[in-house]
């Protein structure tokens, strides 16, 4: 690329001994990348180049299977060889260029939306999906579609993927800018692995300033003030038990909407919240299964609890979803007396307990198997061998956590 007078021969054979040594060359796992961060970082100096620097008319044929040549070498550090492997088949079929010949973009037939894209992605992950992530698949979809148009995605380039998160920022919050587009290079990747698309240029375009989350914790004043105004409720009150099992195991909203009678059991005499997706109920994802002890901290009455789930025979909290919580989100705000747009609701009970437990230097893996985070970690099976004791474990994780301090 630094002789303006190449010849594409001479540009198309580099090429070509650079694709052989990706795959002849043997690579090592890098915690800081090894050679797949090489290829990331020769993908963003040859966008550069093709955005920025005067070039002959073979040097931005080259451009353009330079970074093709780059993402495929990325996938091949992932275990995908298709990619890398068509690539040499074609640049072995690809004739002598003119250096005066026009570029043209070979035409691979008829144009593929990312619409279309879209719906073969779907469909052929309709089996593996839960209906609730397929529904926030769909409406990810949608808009994207909505923004990538008619764009033939086979010929797509990085500057148009950039255009439709910019067009994406509009009315958006970049958490959820991040969000769609984190579909999109999932569907993109998806295609080019498939054979769709020859290839995508995804990489890096979440936004990386303004992610933060709004949400804040609740401080520990705060949690004990909301578990006393429960305690302070009749024994027959949702609200009380709502906010209870919110305060004292972390758990999401949702999960804590769907529990029944048959899902507070006693594992080795500790009461455990058993978060499920049996029947009707959904998971946010695989790691939220889990069994959560309840403890007998800021003067709860876990007796009550089991009495009021008894006498429930199913469902603990009958309200719609959306109304379960909205209104534990204004009784919230009534007795902690804080306003709207705070950053502080229900979730803050979870921030809490979180940064509970990491304050109290619970260990990584039992938090996260108290919150069914994702982990590397081996995660053990509350009713099989030893229950008892990883009940024991869990529950004491959460006494020391929410122990007065």
């Amino acid at each position: 690329m630094d002789k303006p007078d190449a010849s594409w021969d001479e540009l198309k054979a580099n090429l070509r001994d650079i694709a052989e040594s990706v795959l002849q060359t043997r690579t090592v796992w890098d915690e800081l990348g090894g050679p797949k961060r090489i290829y990331t970082d020769v993908l963003a100096d040859l966008n550069e180049i093709a955005a920025t620097e005067p070039l002959s008319v073979p040097q931005t044929k080259a451009v353009d299977y330079g970074r093709r040549l780059m993402s495929a070498g990325e996938r091949r550090t992932e275990g995908f060889l298709g990619p890398i492997r068509g690539l040499i088949e074609e640049l072995d079929s690809v004739g002598p260029l003119s250096d005066a010949a026009p570029i043209t973009t070979p035409q691979a037939g008829p144009v593929i939306t990312f619409e279309a894209l879209a719906a073969l992605y779907m469909d052929e992950r309709r089996e593996d999906l839960k209906e609730s992530s397929m529904r926030s698949v769909k409406t990810c979809c949608e808009t994207l579609s909505i923004v990538l148009g008619d764009k033939d995605m086979a010929t797509h380039s990085r500057a148009d993927l950039i255009a439709a998160r910019e067009a994406l920022k509009v009315g958006r919050k970049a958490v959820t800018v991040n969000k769609i587009v984190t579909q999109l290079t999932t569907i993109l990747s998806w295609a080019v692995d498939n054979g769709h698309i020859k290839q995508a240029f995804c990489k890096k375009l979440q936004i990386v300033k303004g992610t933060e989350s709004e949400r804040t914790a609740f401080t520990r004043d705060q949690v004990q003030a909301l578990v006393a105004h429960a305690n302070s409720l009749p024994v027959t009150s949702w609200h009380r038990w709502a906010l209870t099992l919110g305060g004292i195991t972390g758990a999401r909203v949702g999960e804590i909407h769907q529990i029944t009678t048959s899902d507070l059991v006693e594992l080795g005499g500790v009461l455990v919240m058993d978060i499920n997706d049996k029947g009707d109920k959904t998971l946010k994802n695989k790691f939220s299964a889990r069994k959560v002890p309840l403890v007998d901290v800021f003067g709860v009455d876990l007796e009550a609890l089991k009495a009021y789930a008894t006498a429930a025979n199913g469902r603990l909290f009958l309200h719609t979803g959306p109304a379960f919580t909205a209104a534990l989100n204004q009784r919230i705000r009534e007795v902690l007396s804080i306003e709207t747009k705070t950053g502080q609701s229900f979730h803050s009970l979870r921030h809490h307990l979180a940064g509970s437990l990491k304050a109290a230097e619970v260990p990584l893996g039992t938090a996260q198997e108290i919150l069914g985070h994702s982990s590397g970690s081996i995660t053990f099976d509350l009713y099989g061998a030893g229950s008892a004791v990883q009940v024991d474990r869990l529950a004491e994780a959460l006494r020391t956590a929410l122990a007065d301090s």
